[in-house]
């Protein structure tokens, strides 16, 4: 089952360090959480979740689920773009809101980021939500 949500975004590259920086310096300069999720760089899938939280998941080490799923808000993550539809692959995005972009609290934030980052966008995409076992 997919759903359909929003992303507001200030930066995509091929380099997750250069993305993880890029957080870093919004989450400060923003007063936006930083939360990864628990997720860490990957050569073979991106972005993955520890061996360990995999194994308590029930997943096969690496695994990666895409925020949208039921944890939509504002704060700034990083989420690699092969998890997403009509997305160019192979990229690491720094997130900074997720759901629906006619929500108050994403509208504002929007307008907000945009003040600092100008080539900020909203972008769609279907996110899954079923069963991942």
């Amino acid at each position: 089952m997919f759903v359909r949500k929003d992303f507001l975004i200030i930066s995509s590259t091929k380099n997750y360090s250069e993305a993880l920086k890029t957080a870093k310096k919004a989450a400060v300069g923003q007063n936006i959480k930083l939360d990864l999720r628990g997720l860490s760089e990957n050569k073979q899938s991106g972005l993955t979740l520890s061996e360990d939280q995999c194994q308590n998941e029930g997943w096969e080490y690496p695994a990666y689920y895409a925020r949208g799923r039921w944890d939509d808000g504002v704060y700034i993550s990083i989420e690699y773009s092969d998890a997403f539809t009509g997305f160019k692959p192979e990229y690491y995005m720094v997130v900074v809101a997720s759901g629906n972009r006619s929500e108050y609290n994403y509208k504002r934030t929007y307008n907000k980021i945009k003040k600092t980052y100008k080539s900020a966008y909203s972008k769609s995409s279907k996110v899954y939500i079923g069963c991942m076992h």
